[in-house]
């Protein structure tokens, strides 16, 4: 008769044969875990805990009475504590993959649903067959069938869901983080799961989609080819504007919005002759659909502003009411203007009547913020008088950006452009909404034709800026400053046009 307990030479056996085995899983774990970044939690250390006893046995020889049915029951745990590990390893293996800059993608929890049902309904096949030595009856597997129909007529949206996940996740219209348009949602994918993908929309709500609807419906992918794709803003003019100046003015006034693309450049097109108004589309590029919101807004209130320093009027629907008001904005900007021009060091010698006569056949302009009011290598055709708003000078070299100064109400900019033709200098970029007014070369030619004797002191100071700052760089007393002067006013005579 077998005794009950182990000789002392069995159960040191025993112990020795399934503490190797178990230290062999968990070292196999380990290897797995630092070469594949696969993870096992406590019920690995079980089944290997079940192997290790299962081993022992085995090799120690001893066989109590009751041993047979500890082997089967151990055996039955064993295979099915196996089959965690052979889940983790086969989603591992199937359902997981390393993007190339290190990071993991997984496919829809759907796949490793699947597979984890499929794995154990074959362990469970095994224990019940092959380890208790059962068949499956008859009228067990009669029963089966109809309540398998029975489930399946009453979860058939269930399983359509299931079916078509896996259609997306086979046919990739999506990924985990694009920007789609669903219905009217634009939305980012959070998720695809086994019966829905979960999406978040543009107003941080998150959307439930049956997989069974979503492959019935048109999906526009923002992220499809590239990310890069393009938006569209309306708006509509006058009849009396011209089609390509107002084509040229919106392009402009896109392509200076933060966040729209360089390349492709916006473009317009003349989209229908409405009973009021020529509608026009602007057509622009960005690369993050997430910004889309704020970047459409900007481009609709540039382009707004644009068009009304443009001088084009956006018509009222039906009939536009003019009530006039109790005073004019325009007179206390150029007011503001006026002061500001007499006190600059090369206009100060112009009397106030000449101001104000300079001053009232310029126009006051608007500008967005983060606008640029003028642009370093342009050719220089006006200058601005600043009444309202701060602005910041911007000078590029050699692909670096640098802010040389701010300037603020009663500034001047781009004078010396507006006066000798030059190339801008720099950049001036509104900070905020700048209200200015801008002295035309137009107008200036007008002003020094009823006021040539203007063009002499024009001269002389511009002579005396120049001297200036030749003089700090050369350190010379260089061009005598008459010379300079004659020089400089034939100049201004060709510039404006008002001959010898």
């Amino acid at each position: 008769m077998t005794s009950a307990l182990p000789t002392f030479h069995q159960g040191l056996v025993l112990a020795g044969t399934a503490l190797a085995y178990y230290l062999l899983l968990v070292g196999c774990a380990q290897l797995l875990r630092r070469s594949h970044n696969l993870q096992f939690g406590r019920l690995y250390h079980a089944f290997a805990v079940s192997v290790a006893l299962l081993g022992g046995l085995a090799l120690s020889g001893w066989t109590p009475s009751w041993s047979e049915y500890l082997l089967i029951h151990l055996g039955a745990l064993t295979v099915l504590l196996s089959g965690f590990p052979v889940v983790a390893l086969l989603n591992r293996i199937f359902w997981t993959r390393t993007l190339p800059d290190g990071r993991r993608a997984n496919a829809p929890r759907l796949l490793a649903d699947i597979t984890s049902l499929l794995v154990f309904v074959a362990i469970a096949l095994i224990i019940w067959s092959l380890i208790y030595g059962q068949s499956l009856p008859t009228s067990l597997l009669a029963g089966t069938g109809v309540a398998a129909f029975v489930v399946g007529f009453a979860m058939q949206d269930l399983l359509g869901n299931i079916l078509a996940g896996f259609a997306l996740y086979v046919s990739k219209p999506f990924k985990v983080g694009d920007w789609l348009l669903v219905d009217t949602h634009h939305a980012r994918v959070l998720e695809v799961a086994w019966r829905s993908t979960r999406l978040m929309t543009n107003d941080e709500i998150v959307l439930e989609v049956p997989n069974s609807d979503l492959v019935k419906r048109p999906i526009l992918n923002f992220h499809q080819p590239s990310p890069r794709h393009a938006l569209r803003a309306s708006i509509g003019l006058h009849y009396n504007v011209p089609p390509a100046r107002a084509q040229a003015v919106l392009r402009h006034a896109a392509s200076t919005v933060p966040g729209v693309c360089a390349e492709p450049a916006p473009e317009v097109y003349v989209k229908e002759f409405a009973a009021s108004s020529v509608n026009y589309e602007i057509k622009f590029w960005v690369d993050d659909h997430r910004l889309m919101n704020r970047v459409t807004s900007e481009v609709n209130s540039h382009c707004w502003y644009a068009v009304r320093r443009a001088g084009m009027e956006i018509p009222f629907p039906t009939i536009t009411l003019h009530q006039p008001g109790p005073r004019d904005p325009a007179a206390e900007a150029r007011a503001a203007a006026a002061a500001a021009l007499r006190a600059h060091s090369i206009f100060s010698f112009l009397s106030a009547a000449q101001v104000d006569d300079l001053v009232q056949h310029s126009s006051v302009v608007l500008f967005a913020p983060a606008e640029p009011l003028v642009e370093q290598g342009d050719h220089g055709s006006s200058m601005f008088l600043l009444v309202q708003g701060y602005v910041d000078v911007r000078v590029e070299r050699h692909g670096i950006t640098k802010v040389l100064t701010q300037l603020g109400p009663g500034d001047c900019i781009g004078e010396m452009s507006a006066l000798t033709g030059e190339r801008r200098s720099a950049t001036v970029v509104a900070l905020a909404e700048v209200e200015a007014v801008e002295i035309t070369h137009v107008a200036f030619s007008a002003f020094v034709r009823h006021n040539p004797e203007v063009l002499n002191r024009l001269g002389e100071l511009l002579a005396q800026r120049q001297q200036a700052n030749i003089q700090p760089v050369e350190g010379t007393t260089g061009i005598p400053v008459v010379e300079s002067r004659e020089s400089i006013v034939r100049h201004l005579r060709a510039f404006f046009e008002l001959g010898d």
